[in-house]
Order: structure tokens, then C-alpha cells, then sequence
């Protein structure tokens, strides 16, 4: 197979909007047209996806080391783009939090989400204190066909 040639021409200018997400597919294109028409960010954002979104800045003291290699990451990132707002956005039906929840026991998977995004931009505030910070929770609404909604946090 031979080299691909987009037919997209380059733009040089950094994106001002980094958004961080989980990196399930079912809802990638979803971000990306929030962050185009809801957010105005316009076609082109930077994204920072990891299993489980904004996670791993809620274990500075549980794991460090995931704490610290996205944190390293997403500083890097803000200051090599100017960023100027970072958008967390968390969604319904993640299984990288199912999978945390420990045997049998039922938790509230939403509202561990929202807590953690709420935790997350506290420490996002602190760390850039002059960067907009905005959270979001991505859910399933309507019917025929499903459609995806985003409510503030």
C-alpha cells in the first residue's frame, strides 16, 4: 500500500482549546462536534484521550505516576499551544470507570464522574490559573434515534 495524501491543506496556527476526553469511539465524533458548534472551538482542537477522560488527575496521591505522566503531558501541551481553555468532558457508560468499581457492589457511576471532573478542574485551576476551565457530562437522551446531550457541571 502506498502513502496517503490528505487532501486537507495545513494549517500552522495551534489550536487555543484543548479537550480532554475519554477515548471510547461510540462517542469521539461527538466531542468533536460539541467542541466545533457548542463551543465554538472551531474545526480544528487539540484533544488529550485517555481511558477514563480526566481521571488520571484525581490520583495524585492513590497513583502518582499516572498522576504525574498526564500531567507532564497535558503542561506541556498548554504551554507549547498557548492553550487558553481546557474542556473536560465525561461520559455516560464509561468502562474504564465501570471496571473500578470493586465486586458485586453498585455504585453511582455518574456521580462519580462529576465528582471527578469537579475535582479535576479545582486542581486544573490551580495548575493553570490563567486558562479557562469548563466541565461537561456527555449523556444519551432522546429516542429514534438516540441522540447525545451535554450538561454543565
Amino acid at each position: 500500500m502506498g502513502a496517503f495524501q490528505s487532501p486537507l491543506p495545513w494549517d500552522p496556527d495551534r489550536p487555543d482549546t484543548t479537550i480532554i476526553t475519554c477515548v471510547d469511539g461510540r462517542w469521539y465524533h461527538h466531542f468533536q462536534e460539541f467542541a466545533r458548534i457548542q463551543l465554538k472551538a472551531g474545526a480544528r482542537t487539540d484533544f488529550l484521550a485517555v481511558p477514563g477522560g480526566i481521571e488520571p488527575l484525581t490520583l495524585v496521591d492513590l497513583m502518582p505516576k499516572d498522576f504525574n505522566f498526564f500531567r507532564r503531558r497535558l503542561e506541556a501541551l498548554v504551554e507549547a499551544h498557548g492553550t487558553r481553555r481546557i474542556v473536560a468532558i465525561a461520559h455516560q457508560d464509561c468502562a474504564w470507570y465501570s471496571a473500578r468499581k470493586l465486586g458485586p457492589v453498585t455504585i453511582d457511576l455518574k456521580g462519580l464522574q462529576v465528582r471527578d471532573l469537579r475535582y479535576a478542574a479545582a486542581r486544573l485551576r490551580e495548575m493553570f490559573p490563567g486558562v479557562a476551565i469548563e466541565t461537561y457530562f456527555a449523556r444519551l437522551g432522546g429516542t429514534n434515534p438516540e441522540t447525545v446531550v451535554f450538561d454543565t457541571v
